[in-house]
């Protein structure tokens, strides 16, 4: 769906989390006829509940608890305000610009799919704010995962006028944001404001970033684990290149370790490991030797993700929910995202046993720069491990699940998925993570230079010269830090 220019075209076709990040990193975004024509029928369902009197939540019953409370003919206006300013009660460190755009994006998206009963004016509206780089204030903490109420909220709050918007890091009033823009802010029409909110696009939105995220850390997992072989099979009888056959990835079977095995021999194709007298160990260590099998499990662990999130890209989620062949709105449960929710556990799981092999090969590499490191000859400080060995502590407390936690929050709203929070902690393990695959490459990449060994794998080659330009620059005087975070860019841009 995105186009050459850089545009991302809402319509007939389904959304998809390629789309959402592309709109998140700048891509202008556009409706087609489809799409309008999906919005406006839609609407008109809207429109003919408030003309009939239907008793419908949201629009003329008021939320939660006063579910059964009329609302007022004369009152429908103000209620969209009050809903709006009533839910704006997130807290926490904003979301950064880009997951900001996916917020708005995501939402924009649903109202195409005709579940929100919006006007088109509506979804005008967050196409104009994307298009004009208006980014919304939108806080990092406050759902509970049974819609992102208080992140939604912000967006609509914004859009009426009366939020805040964040550039470059600080905050601006929005009605002067939408000024120096050429936008004009828009009055909710009766029903929007739950419209609005009732969606989980916070969980999808930065789910989707964090899908990516996860994607490019699996093939650079691949990559160093390459590179680690080129390294102790440098340095001694390691390096046994049998675990990550066809034949043992086919014994087995699996989309994920076939996938992994294949990237990993695919960057040690030429390398010298393949020589046939070359001396070598029948087995390696375990961190070693089941690489494929660990990240298989993991990659097949992001594919779930991205699913899910593609599944709720293309729902309906809002409640009452716009049912257009039967002509109705309909109550319903399609917000509570349980199936995301535990995506997104199950990936910290998985990448706590990433994690942990990672950390594992790496004191193997730094046991075999012992020597070098004591005579002065290493490029990265010895205690580097640590710092590897600290982040796989993290990770392994970032795991077990999140979604756990319900509570009750009234009598009617008595469970929530908490993907949010879900969600927040995938990105701490995904972070810390990269950061262990990378003291990894570091250190495989510290031994290959004592040992004057130049890989000679088609993809591990490539990363060797990337990091020793990493190393170029004089070390001393260079943080720990820096190095990692270099390394990380490199692995993952």
């Amino acid at each position: 769906m995105t186009a050459p220019t850089g545009e991302v075209l809402f319509g007939d076709r389904l959304p998809t989390v390629s789309d959402i990040a592309a709109i998140a990193e700048g891509a202008r975004v556009a409706l087609d006829a489809d799409a309008r024509e999906r919005i406006s029928a839609s609407r008109a369902v809207v429109e003919r509940a408030i003309e009939s009197g239907e008793p419908v939540y949201g629009l003329n019953r008021r939320l939660g608890a006063g579910r059964d409370d009329a609302v007022s003919a004369d009152e429908l206006a103000a209620f969209q305000r009050r809903t709006i300013a009533n839910h704006r009660g997130g807290i926490g460190e904003p979301l950064s610009e880009v997951e900001a755009r996916a917020v708005v994006a995501t939402r924009l998206a649903g109202f195409t799919r005709g579940g929100a009963g919006v006007r088109p004016a509506l979804a005008d509206a967050y196409v104009a704010l994307l298009n004009a780089g208006v980014t919304p204030w939108i806080p990092s903490r406050g759902s509970v995962g049974a819609a992102d109420l208080t992140a939604l909220a912000e967006v609509a709050a914004v859009v009426t006028g009366t939020g805040t918007v964040l550039r470059s890091g600080a905050e601006v009033p929005a009605a002067r944001a939408l000024a120096e823009a050429g936008l004009e802010p828009i009055e909710l029409a009766p029903h929007e404001a739950l419209a609005a909110l009732s969606a989980n696009a916070l969980s999808v939105g930065v789910g989707a970033l964090a899908a990516v995220a996860a994607r490019k850390l699996a093939e650079a997992a691949d990559l160093v684990v390459a590179l680690s072989l080129e390294a102790v099979g440098a340095a001694g009888p390691a390096g046994n290149l049998s675990p990550y056959s066809r034949e043992v990835a086919d014994a087995r079977g699996g989309a994920g370790q076939t996938a992994s095995a294949q990237a990993i021999r695919a960057a040690l194709d030429g390398s010298g490991l393949h020589a046939p007298d070359r001396a070598v160990s029948v087995q390696d260590p375990l961190a070693f030797r089941t690489a494929p099998q660990l990240h298989g499990a993991f990659r097949e662990a992001v594919a779930r993700l991205r699913t899910e999130l593609e599944v709720e890209l293309a729902a309906r989620s809002e409640n009452p929910v716009v049912d257009l062949p039967s002509d109705r709105l309909v109550s319903g449960g399609n917000f509570q995202a349980l199936p995301l929710a535990l995506a997104l556990e199950n990936l910290r799981l998985a990448l706590a046993h990433v994690a942990e092999a990672s950390e594992r090969r790496t004191a193997a590499l730094s046991l075999a720069l012992a020597s070098a490191r004591r005579e002065g000859r290493t490029r990265i400080p010895g205690l580097l491990l640590y710092a590897a060995a600290d982040a796989v502590a993290e990770v392994r407390q970032l795991a077990p699940p999140a979604t756990l936690g319900s509570s009750t929050l009234s009598g009617v709203e008595d469970h929530a998925t908490y993907a949010p929070l879900a969600l927040r902690l995938l990105q701490r393990a995904v972070a810390r993570t990269t950061e262990v695959v990378s003291i990894e490459a570091l250190h495989a990449a510290d031994l290959l230079g004592v040992l004057d060994a130049r890989p000679a794998g088609a993809g591990t080659a490539r990363l060797a010269d990337a990091l020793a330009e990493a190393f170029a620059d004089p070390v001393d005087g260079r943080s720990a830090a820096a190095l990692v975070a270099e390394a990380s860019h490199l692995l993952t841009a």
